[in-house]
């Protein structure tokens, strides 16, 4: 995992406001624990704690009615946040967002916040988010609702999925698909969840529908009481109450179908079991492949923007309880799953999201990024327009250095981002100048005089060593430009450039399938690395274009950042896989350099694009 400071640690706090065990807890122990055994410092402060974690607790009045108590709180808090040098604070409860946006107040403490569920109404949240420099989105809806009822940056809410550790939710064996039932006919439905707030009705539901059909089967209760349901006792008397257990596959494994939301329906598709997802907002039904992704955007019917409560026709439901899956079907929902929940995959992004937080609390202001390409000694004949003359390009550098800019290499900026270097060291005008390609007259002319002005720039380069022109675009009516190509390219290790990937030989992101593309990314970075023998950690979409799924790409490939032209986020850590660059041209002078290195230009050009 990343680090962020120097010292080998991460300083984290999970806040929560539990007084009961919630599948928000689950979560934040379940990367509590994967922290902790990555070798950072973790710390857990809630009002209780019911989900056991290595992590060092500390019991505190989260959620409170009185105001005297919450500011009293909020002092501890801050309190504690600068004695642990903590970095970053995880939130995961509205209430545990307030109290940490108030005790972090003045302080350069990353703040990251899990929103689970719908949140209420308030006029504070619409006229400013608690929820710190990034807010993790369990799914897509609550994405969409933050958006629409509180006008929250899109590009500051995320959709990470749950974490789930997948090892303790794995398929069934033989010995267990044949065992767990002694009656064929006979169906062992489980309903797992709180029978408290919205839960008890949807339990209600259940439970009425199944005596209503009169079901041919033993039913469970799991991590609720039938006290709390407001039943006839005959229908009570056809249920097992199980109470709370830990879950793992071992225990999905003795049921033949499972009826929850959110958490449980992942962790029963995780061990292959049959599911109906039903949640507080909606009744999603058998989850199969053709309703995954609705399944997947409600969390499992726990969010839907347009709900009136859970409602249950007994026809539909008992129809689902019918349906026999296939194994390939079951295998093919647990793969997806796999890819959706695992802790493996969720852990890193969540780690990225801590550090995006952290940089964007210690330096929140716009970095220019231009984009350059050839620099030749005379004009050219180009209709793409994509070259700096070298007189002019030196005008360029004496306009940066009047400016007082210092320039910043990615490798550089991921060294601030993880804390290696303290932010005290960030320039107060930071600029970062970026050239694609390769070419030679980057190396003879513009390395020299980048050196002359004590600049540093980025340069993307081509895996592919062979390549010594700029073939994908060179016209009749326009002649090739010459790339360094051979032994010649060790070059770049002695000029002004530190080197990035380019992609292998110019190939667009957008014709690739997800695995030609997936194998672009990583082996060009990998053959880079060997090349050169140095890391290559960012990658320029070649043409400028780029996708949000091929920004995801870019982040399973292994790179601290990704470039393109033309979109992104206002500010670098909002969309780090989706950079935005200023194209430089031929013609642009000190009036054009000074409007495109300004702050408020990628808004204006945005804006005027209407992006």
């Amino acid at each position: 995992m990343a680090r962020l400071i120097y010292d080998e640690q991460v300083k984290i706090v999970h806040l929560l406001s539990q007084t009961h065990l919630t599948g928000a807890e689950v979560y934040a122990a379940t990367l509590a624990r994967a922290q902790y055994d990555g070798g950072h410092q973790v710390y857990q402060v809630s009002n209780g704690f019911f989900h056991e974690t290595p992590a060092e607790k500390f019991e505190l009045e989260v959620e409170t009615k009185s105001r005297l108590c919450f500011f009293k709180n909020a002092r501890w808090l801050r309190k504690f946040l600068i004695v642990n040098q903590i970095q970053v604070i995880h939130t995961h409860s509205r209430a545990a967002a307030k109290l940490a946006f108030y005790a972090r107040l003045g302080l350069k403490v990353g703040m990251v916040s899990t929103v689970h569920g719908q949140q209420h109404n308030s006029i504070s949240k619409k006229l400013f988010s608690q929820y710190g420099e990034m807010i993790v989105a369990v799914c897509e809806n609550i994405k969409i609702h933050l958006q629409k009822d509180f006008s929250y940056d899109a590009k500051r809410i995320l959709v990470v999925r749950n974490a789930i550790d997948a090892k303790i939710f794995s398929e069934p064996t033989a010995f267990e698909k044949n065992s767990n039932n002694t009656s064929i006919n006979r169906k062992k439905i489980a309903i797992i969840g709180r029978t408290t707030g919205p839960k008890k009705t949807r339990t209600e539901l259940v439970l009425k529908a199944l005596i209503e059909m009169n079901a041919d089967a033993e039913i469970f209760l799991i991590g609720g009481q039938l006290k709390d349901l407001d039943l006839v006792p005959s229908a009570k008397a056809r249920v097992t109450e199980v109470g709370n257990k830990q879950l793992s596959g071992a225990i999905y494994h003795n049921y033949d179908i499972v009826v929850g939301a959110g958490r449980v329906c992942m962790e029963a598709l995780l061990s292959g079991v049959p599911t109906i997802a039903f949640g507080e907002a909606e009744y999603i039904g058998l989850v199969q492949i053709e309703n995954y992704s609705r399944a997947l955007a409600s969390n499992f019917g726990d969010i839907n923007l347009n709900s009136t409560g859970p409602r249950l026709e007994t026809a539909v439901f008992k129809h689902d309880i019918e349906i026999v899956l296939g194994r390939a079907e079951i295998r093919a929902l647990r793969e997806l799953a796999l890819k959706d929940f695992s802790l493996s995959s969720i852990s890193p992004r969540i780690q990225r999201i801590y550090e995006s937080a952290y940089f964007l609390r210690n330096y929140s202001k716009w970095i220019p990024i231009l984009m350059y390409h050839k620099i030749p000694s005379t004009e050219i004949n180009s209709q793409h327009r994509i070259f700096v003359l070298k007189k002019n390009f030196e005008k360029h550098l004496q306009f940066f250095k009047w400016r007082g800019f210092k320039t910043l290499t990615f490798s550089e900026l991921a060294r601030f981002r993880r804390g290696e270097i303290d932010f005290a060291a960030f320039p107060k005008k930071p600029l970062v100048l970026t050239f694609d390609d390769g070419y030679r007259d980057n190396l003879e002319n513009a390395s020299p005089l980048l050196k002359k002005y004590n600049f540093r720039a980025q340069l993307f380069l081509l895996a592919d060593s062979g390549i010594n022109h700029n073939e994908w675009d060179a016209h009749s009516d326009e002649p090739a430009h010459e790339i360094v190509s051979g032994l010649e390219r060790k070059h770049w290790l002695q000029s002004a450039f530190e080197i990035g990937s380019h992609g292998f030989s110019h190939r667009k992101i957008t014709e690739l399938s997800e695995g030609e593309a997936l194998l672009e990314l990583k082996s060009s970075k990998e053959s880079l690395e060997k090349e050169f023998n140095i890391p290559i950690n960012t990658f320029a979409f070649t043409y400028g274009i780029t996708t949000a799924a091929a920004a995801d790409w870019a982040f399973q490939a292994g790179y601290d950042y990704s470039v393109n032209t033309d979109s992104g986020g206002l500010l670098l850590e909002e969309a780090p896989y989706q950079i935005f660059r200023v194209n430089i041209f031929p013609e642009d002078d000190f009036f054009s350099l000074w409007k495109k290195t300004s702050s408020w230009y990628r808004n204006y050009y945005f804006n005027k694009r209407k992006k």
